[in-house]
């Protein structure tokens, strides 16, 4: 299935308890680039109503983290000079943005 540049997916997130669940939508109704999320089978898309500004995407980055989203998917937002930060490869994200780091740098 094609999903347009502008939408994220989230595939088998667990929740542990109802107030987790309402917890990771609540999260996600906060970051300002989220226009709407729904869902299809074990898929939820997350459809952004523009590209994530540095905070959103420090959200994102953080949610994903938390709730093991597939992170790789958020690396077409760490391009150009403004976003060297995000491409940082001691950030704690990076690893899962980007890939692990070669032995030859």
């Amino acid at each position: 299935m094609s999903v347009p540049a502008q939408t994220l997916v989230a595939s088998s997130v667990e929740y542990y308890s109802q107030n987790d669940e309402a917890a990771f939508f609540g999260w996600l109704d906060r970051i300002e680039c989220v226009d709407r999320s729904d869902g299809s089978g074990l898929n939820l898309f997350i459809h952004l109503a523009a590209t994530p500004s540095d905070d959103d995407l420090r959200e994102l980055c953080a949610l994903f983290f938390r709730y093991g989203v597939d992170m790789t998917q958020l690396a077409v937002f760490g391009e150009g000079e403004a976003r060297a930060w995000f491409r940082d490869p001691e950030m704690y994200w990076h690893e899962r943005v980007f890939g692990s780091l070669s032995a030859d740098g």
